[in-house]
């Protein structure tokens, strides 16, 4: 209940090219959704990469960060969030 799952959005790029990107830089995530054409990206409203959502335990996008995903984003944006969450609060 209170794991965190990451789950890649591969977004305009082949499975080969995706899979040997993380065979070299590692892979965080649990699931990697392929969209060669891009349309998932436009139902989720992506427009550059990389961008992280946070989905909610209602199952709605809850925050978007457009941009790398620093320390400082983690700890400013991510993790009141992910608290909020684990103690029950919807938002």
């Amino acid at each position: 209940a209170n794991e965190v799952r990451i789950i890649g959005l591969n977004w305009k790029d082949t499975r080969a090219d995706a899979t040997r990107w993380l065979a070299q830089f590692g892979n965080p995530y649990k699931t990697v959704i392929v969209d060669e054409v891009g349309s998932v990206g436009i139902d989720l409203g992506v427009y550059g990469t990389p961008e992280t959502f946070l989905i909610g335990p209602d199952g709605v996008i809850a925050f978007k960060h457009v941009g790398l995903l620093t320390p400082e984003v983690i700890e400013a944006e991510i993790r009141p969030r992910l608290a909020q969450w684990r103690a029950g609060a919807s938002s």
